[in-house]
């Protein structure tokens, strides 16, 4: 039976990648929810377990850049197979390893999970090239909202799972759940390009794919389009708790606020997805009407961060309100770039152009979160720290505006 003749089929991709995408990012606040206990367990500062954190970060943006070239040489199938396990085995061997008082072992795990990021541009690509494109937005916005459900999930399991059985006993409940999701995901998986075979392509046709993507204009623009995203989510998720803290706000409003930001996050990225895909069936240049609504999201974001420091000091509702429109405004965004690739490259660039363009455009992932919490406001300069987030959201934007000069291929 060929399940892809099935007009439900790329829905149904939709569902088991975005179950994936719910529970994956669920790993990475689940340990961030016991790095007391895992400091306490290998006798180290908390600083060495978070430099562990920070290294998955960066095995995360290699392994974007890496994706385009491991799918050439191994295909969809084996290469999302070699994400899954990156991503779901460190989850029982990171309690080994630390129960061994191994710390090299644990930086290692962390790693591996970092390069389960390598399936990221595939399940985007294969999303798109299988769905019918006038729901690629909205597909594509269900996938990526799913990532950010995520975190909070990740930090709910902790939370009742450790007071109970135990930190290992987390590590084994996010790693089972992620199993138990990405054996269907894997069955379902159906490469819609027939790549021709290694011994006819050879290394120089996969370098010349890549190159070709790298040579356009349009995948620098794609960069730049995302960018802003990547710096204020990551800015946000790492240092916006700590920022309501020093600023004076409790714990209690603290984790309310980030419920709030995460909620407001998932519904922003939805909608845009949907009226991305309204707007783009009745536009003649379908580019060019998402790379508008997009710049729409981004306008907003760079307006909320510089109002940001003065709304904190005004009262907790001024401190979500601007926040939120913040996070708004990137992951409306977000809802609609992932539709935009399909439409500016041919099938076959497809795939490496969502690679290169998700690698480059998360190279500020561990940036960010150092430039703003770290280096400002760490050193009482909080004000230029959201200011930055501003001034990459204007980037984005003004990408956006140029972006929306290109037609469609």
């Amino acid at each position: 039976m060929n399940i892809t003749k099935y007009k439900s089929y790329p829905w149904l991709l939709v569902a088991c990648y975005s179950l994936l995408g719910i529970f994956f990012p669920a790993a990475v606040t689940q340990f961030s929810m016991v790095v007391n206990s895992l400091s306490e367990a290998l006798a180290v500062d908390r600083q060495v377990i978070l430099l562990a954190d920070t290294t998955r970060a960066v095995c995360l943006v290699t392994a974007m850049f890496l994706s385009s070239y491991i799918y050439k040489r191994f295909g969809l199938k084996k290469t999302m197979a070699l994400g899954l396990m990156f991503q779901i085995l460190p989850q029982f061997l990171i309690p080994m390893a630390v129960n061994g008082r191994h710390i090299p072992l644990l930086f290692l795990f962390k790693g591996m999970q970092g390069f389960n990021a390598m399936a990221f541009p595939l399940y985007i690509s294969t999303i798109t090239l299988w769905m019918d494109k006038r729901y690629t937005a909205l597909a594509t916005a269900l996938f990526n909202g799913s990532f950010v459900a995520g975190s909070g999930v990740g930090a709910w399991i902790s939370g009742k799972i450790v007071p109970v059985l135990g930190w290992e006993a987390s590590f084994y409940a996010v790693g089972g759940i992620c199993l138990l999701f990405a054996i269907p995901a894997w069955m379902l998986t159906k490469d819609k390009i027939k790549a021709a075979p290694p011994e006819r392509e050879g290394k120089a046709v996969s370098k010349n794919v890549y190159g070709n993507v790298i040579r356009q204009p349009v995948t620098w623009l794609l960069i730049l389009a995302l960018i802003a995203n990547t710096w204020v989510c990551q800015s946000v998720a790492v240092d916006m708790s700590v920022y309501a803290n020093i600023t004076g706000y409790s714990y209690g409003q603290t984790g309310n606020l980030m419920l709030a930001i995460s909620f407001v996050t998932v519904i922003s990225s939805i909608m845009a997805g949907g009226v991305s895909d309204w707007f783009a069936m009745r536009a003649k240049n379908k580019v060019k009407s998402r790379s508008m609504i997009m710049a729409a999201g981004y306008a907003f974001s760079a307006v909320a961060a510089v109002l940001l420091p003065n709304a904190s000091a005004m009262g907790f509702l001024p401190l979500v309100l601007t926040s939120c429109t913040m996070m708004f405004g990137v992951s409306w965004a977000a809802g609609v770039f992932w539709a935009l690739p399909i439409e500016v490259y041919t099938e076959n660039d497809n795939i490496p152009g969502t690679a290169f363009c998700s690698g480059a455009a998360n190279i500020p992932n561990p940036i960010a979160p150092m430039v703003v919490g770290v280096l400002l406001g760490s050193n009482g300069h909080w004000a230029a720290g959201w200011l930055t987030c501003a001034l990459v959201s204007a980037l984005s934007l003004l990408a956006s505006l140029v972006l929306a000069r290109y037609k469609n291929k």
